[in-house]
């Protein structure tokens, strides 16, 4: 594949199908197996030279969704708890069973 890394999603307000073009890997690959998987809502209407696909989803596939936001405390707190838990499951041989901590 050359240099070009183009992405783009196309779609009209009303429309319940958007056409997307994508030349990265991880969404060449995803788009791949979407087609396989589920192919009476997604289908692949080009391979280019380039190596990009241009495909139809759903727009209801579309999403933005920005990473959270989260203060130090926050994830300090986060690794703590992983921390506890990890240190609570290596204690028991039983999954299910809840061990109280020693004080």
């Amino acid at each position: 594949m050359d240099s070009m890394n183009e992405n783009c999603i196309e779609f009209l307000r009303g429309q319940e199908t958007a056409t997307v073009t994508f030349s990265q890997g991880r969404y060449l690959a995803r788009i791949r197996k979407l087609a396989v998987e589920r192919p009476e809502e997604c289908q692949i209407t080009a391979e280019n030279p380039d190596g990009s696909i241009v495909a139809h989803i759903p727009t209801k596939w579309i999403k933005i969704s920005p990473p959270r936001k989260v203060s130090e405390e926050q994830r300090t707190a986060f690794a703590e708890r992983v921390k506890n838990a990890y240190t609570v499951s290596e204690k028991s041989s039983d999954p299910g069973e809840i061990i109280e901590e020693d004080k």
